[in-house]
């Protein structure tokens, strides 16, 4: 029986064998739930579909993938799946739970983490205080930006500008984005609710990215032979020089890219009690919403960061070129080079333009439908005036036949008319 039992093991999944090795089935359900839970958090997966049945994933596939990229944190992945467990609402408790489960068996398949990384997430999980975050400026991004490369800068721009997600941007294929549009659009694939959106990015970023384009091959070339060793230690994935993503490289690569630019900036700010970076690169929405909702397109910024809960069925109809032109119109405040005092004069100046844009709509509106009044009348009078020609006629008809008078009469009275 034991023989057989090692061999079911060896050949079920990862999870299904850890799973296996307890007894009691309620808590491998624990650990499988948890693992599962882990994972759709990794790769932006929604718990259930839109018709709210639970959304079904090849999880051994997706663990496979996972433990199989040597470039993951661990410590900043397990912070992030803390993060999703508060966001989902499950009680602190709960979410302790479910994230200890879920880190006993990434160890068991050979997952490092750092005590320190454990021991905060505890701390946090038990009501204490978690990361506190800064609010992210144009200063401090037009800041950290002198620190960066060309593809630090462009991936940092198409943030701060687009309010999309960044493994949402690090999803982006070439050929999602149109250059041709204006504003440039984004065709954002990999969501977190998995329905595709389009959201754009402002005139800078679009300039920042096509001069990206111009290094990208280059990069990717040199990028891959400076990883050939790391792959022969086993220490990393190999490069694939043929990737057709618009920015091939890692989340984890790109915090540390933002949190190295902060420092050289001398803008790094820990948080005391967690110790983490304060300046998250999930900010860059927050300043994106807040940015547009200033400038009095608040519907329009929960549209382009796919907040579908925020809008009315209408809004949720809006075409891609309406919501353009919305854009267009406050790009600015989302344009880090401009500087404050332009910026505000800017808002100023696309608030009296939209007040004016709109007495305009109101004024068409009202001539519009006192034309339509007039012409009905028109269509009246003229009425009126072809029946009264033909009574002055029928009149000078009876005039000339008085013996028909009679029957006129006769015929007009069956009619209904007494005239």
């Amino acid at each position: 029986m034991a023989k057989k039992a090692e061999t079911q093991k060896s050949n079920a999944g990862k999870i299904a064998a850890f799973v296996a090795s307890y007894s009691n089935k309620s808590t491998g359900n624990g650990y499988k739930n948890a693992i599962e839970s882990f994972l759709r958090c990794m790769n932006g997966l929604p718990k259930k579909n839109n018709d709210g049945s639970r959304a079904v994933y090849d999880y051994e596939t997706l663990f496979n993938q996972y433990l199989k990229d040597m470039d993951r944190n661990h410590d900043e992945d397990m912070t992030k799946f803390a993060n999703c467990l508060k966001e989902e609402s499950a009680s602190l408790l709960s979410a302790r739970q479910i994230m200890t489960f879920g880190r006993r068996i990434l160890e068991d398949n050979g997952a490092k983490f750092k005590g320190k990384t454990v021991r905060d997430l505890k701390r946090e999980m038990k009501g204490g205080a978690g990361t506190v975050d800064k609010v992210m400026t144009a200063k401090v991004i037009d800041s950290a930006l002198k620190e960066l490369d060309i593809k630090g800068r462009a991936i940092v721009l198409t943030l701060a500008s687009s309010g999309a997600r960044l493994n949402e941007i690090l999803s982006l294929k070439l050929s999602d984005v149109d250059f041709e549009s204006n504003p440039v659009k984004l065709i954002l694939r990999n969501t977190k609710n998995k329905q595709i959106r389009f959201s754009f990015i402002s005139s800078e970023a679009a300039r920042c990215v096509q001069a990206w384009l111009e290094k990208r091959d280059a990069y990717i070339k040199g990028s891959s032979g400076r990883n050939a060793g790391l792959v022969r230690a086993g220490k990393s994935a190999k490069k694939d020089p043929d990737s057709d993503l618009l920015f091939p490289v890692s989340d984890n690569a790109v915090n540390a890219m933002w949190e190295n630019a902060l420092r050289q900036a001398g803008l790094y700010s820990a948080d005391e009690q967690t110790g983490r970076n304060q300046y998250r690169i999930h900010s860059f929405r927050k300043y994106f919403i807040s940015q547009l909702s200033m400038a009095g397109q608040k519907t329009l910024a929960e549209h382009l960061c796919g907040h579908e809960g925020y809008l009315d069925s209408s809004y949720r109809r809006i075409d891609e070129e309406s919501a353009g032109k919305a854009y267009l119109a406050v790009q600015h405040v989302v344009t880090i080079g401009i500087p404050p005092e332009f910026r505000e004069t800017a808002t100023e100046l696309t608030g009296k333009l939209q007040l004016q844009g709109e007495s305009i709509e109101g004024l068409r509106a009202m001539n519009e439908k006192l034309a339509a009044q007039i012409t009905k009348m028109q269509d009246e009078i003229e009425s009126l005036k072809e029946k009264e020609t033909r009574r002055t006629k029928l009149l000078e008809y009876i005039d000339q036949y008085p013996d028909l008078l009679q029957i006129l009469k006769k015929v007009v009275s069956s009619d209904g008319n007494t005239d």
